[in-house]
């Protein structure tokens, strides 16, 4: 009987049907089992990092414990399994004394993995010895040890590290074998501010690297390391002088020691300071040949590298001369509306100063003594108020000094 060809594709496709059933059937019964060998899984210590060490313990031994397994499951279940997806557990948060513990483990598999569709066949060790000592702990310091370079023109502030102190815990004899931690840095003509997170190491007393801190756990593995490096600027000191006549900045000679000083900070910054100024001096009050101690000022994010904090300030009046002269002629400006204001002070002694040439051309009458009433309130009474001395007819002279008189405010 011949076989036509859409027959013999129908036969071809129940054959494959049936293999397929087949082959899931025998896959889904036990005759379909495998064993698999796991070498050298690690042991997991469970509750050793919190429980355990909240009873004042640790493991000291057994805890590099690793264990080889040989499991047996169905195909498609053992095909799920290695060594890096199961976890080998021991609980030993209940431990609450040192020495010797043996105790039994669990094994957790991966979650596509029921645990009791797995056999262990055999196992290295079914238990696993620990030795477990007291716990001690103490804090160290963290130091920094920066090495390099920076380039011309600029400094390295003071290093800050995040955190500055750490706890160490371990067995007693190692705990007291650490004086601190250091963490290393390399600087090659570095221009910008340094912040990383670094590793460090933990030194003893003689400053040798401990090597062996197998049981020696401490509260931070890294370190954040923050070196901020600034640009360099030496800057001159300089006043700004309010003038009038005999007390111009062209009569004077004026010194400032130090003349510069050497500030820090962001190069953007320093780039349009060229000079800092002391204060802003009124020459007309100061009386004569002096010298002034001031507090310099550094701007804002900016930092003072001289080690000096003051300026001293020295001023000399050239050529110039004093009159003192008795004025009567005392004016009121700005009263208060409706008041009158007359004067109780009669008479002012005002101190002029200037060139001898100008000095001859003062005298009482073209000296005037201003009282400026804008602020004063309106109330009767008797006031002492603030004036300013006008020299006219002699513009290279002035009043120097402060002014006060006695001011009788009455209605109109």
């Amino acid at each position: 009987m011949k076989i036509s060809k859409s027959q013999r594709a129908i036969y071809i496709a129940i054959s494959i049907l049936t293999a397929v059933i087949f082959w899931f059937y025998v896959d889904n019964t036990g005759s379909n089992e495998r064993d698999i060998r796991l070498y050298n899984v690690p042991v997991t210590f469970v509750g050793a990092e919190d429980e355990l060490a909240e009873h004042g313990l640790m493991i000291v031994s057994g805890d590099d414990a690793a264990i080889d397994l040989r499991l047996r499951g169905r195909r498609q279940v053992i095909s799920r399994i290695n060594r890096h997806n199961i976890e080998i557990q021991v609980d030993v948060s209940s431990i609450l004394s040192t020495g010797s513990h043996t105790l039994n483990y669990s094994i957790s598999y991966p979650d596509s993995v029921l645990s009791s569709s797995v056999t262990v066949v055999s196992a290295s060790m079914y238990t696993v010895t620990i030795v477990v000592d007291e716990l001690h702990t103490k804090t160290i310091d963290v130091v920094a040890d920066v090495s390099g370079s920076l380039p011309d023109g600029y400094m390295l502030h003071e290093c800050a590290l995040t955190p500055s102190i750490l706890t160490v815990s371990g067995t007693e004899e190692q705990v007291n074998s650490v004086d601190h931690a250091l963490v290393k840095v390399t600087l090659n003509n570095t221009t910008a501010s340094y912040s990383e997170y670094l590793g460090y190491d933990l030194i003893d007393a003689d400053g040798n690297v401990i090597t062996n801190t197998k049981h020696l756990r401490c509260s931070e593995d890294k370190v954040r390391v923050e070196l901020p490096i600034v640009t360099l600027k030496e800057v001159p000191l300089d006043l700004e002088f309010i003038e009038s006549g005999g007390s111009m900045e062209k009569d004077i000679s004026c010194t400032i020691s130090p003349k510069t000083i050497t500030i820090s900070g962001e190069e953007s910054t320093l780039e349009k300071l060229d000079k800092i100024v002391l204060t802003e001096l009124d020459l007309s009050q100061v009386m004569g040949d002096d010298t002034m101690e001031y507090e310099i000022p550094i701007p804002g994010g900016c930092y003072n590298e001289s080690g000096t904090d003051t300026a001293v300030v020295t001023i000399k009046f050239n050529h110039m001369q004093t009159k003192t002269l008795a004025c009567s002629n005392i004016v009121f400006i700005n009263e208060p509306e409706g008041y009158t204001a007359s004067a109780v002070t009669q008479s002012v002694n005002v101190t002029v100063r200037g060139r001898a040439s100008e000095l001859e051309k003062v005298t009482e009458q073209n000296v005037r003594v201003v009282a400026d009433l804008s602020d004063m309130s309106s109330s009767s009474g008797v006031y002492t108020v603030r004036a300013k001395v006008y020299v006219d007819g002699a513009a290279e002279a002035g009043a120097i000094g402060t002014y006060q008189i006695g001011c009788r405010l009455q209605r109109s």
